[in-house]
């Protein structure tokens, strides 16, 4: 399970690059006014670091509280489902189950967790970077 949920946090931090990629574009202008009226690059960097660990942060705290309670509740939701449609979703002489079965462990949830916030802060240097390394002359040459 820790493999499977590594690769989704993956692909959320390859969006978070994205995002903070397409922020950085769109903002250029106001990157390059802020360097001309002397923030450093260091500041610039630690703007769009502080953005991207918030988000990261953000989908961390909400997937965590999200996955455990439907962890802790699914044979439940299963049942309400069940009860909703009609129909029995996952039939006892198919699945070989009477219920569908979910252990949590602690230490593995920290784990998922821990890495989640570490892939969605290394996925923000990147941009942050690219950001701080902007040249206000050549980004304010069009406006």
């Amino acid at each position: 399970m820790f493999a499977i949920l590594t690769l989704i946090v993956l692909v959320a931090a390859l969006n978070i690059i994205s995002g903070l990629i397409m922020l950085v574009q769109d903002k250029a202008s106001a990157i390059a006014v802020l360097r001309t009226m002397g923030a450093t690059r260091g500041a610039i960097m630690r703007i769009f670091l502080i953005t991207g660990a918030t988000i990261g942060f953000v989908g961390t705290a909400c997937g965590l509280i999200l996955g455990v309670a439907v962890a802790e509740n699914v044979e439940p939701i299963r049942k309400g489902l069940s009860w909703l449609t009609g129909r029995n979703l996952f039939p006892a002489e198919f699945y070989y189950l009477s219920q569908l079965p979910s252990r949590l462990d602690a230490r593995d949830v920290i784990a998922v967790a821990a890495m989640a916030l570490i892939l969605s802060l290394a996925a923000t240097i990147y941009p942050s970077w690219r950001a701080a390394r902007l040249d206000p002359v050549e980004a304010l040459r069009y406006e």
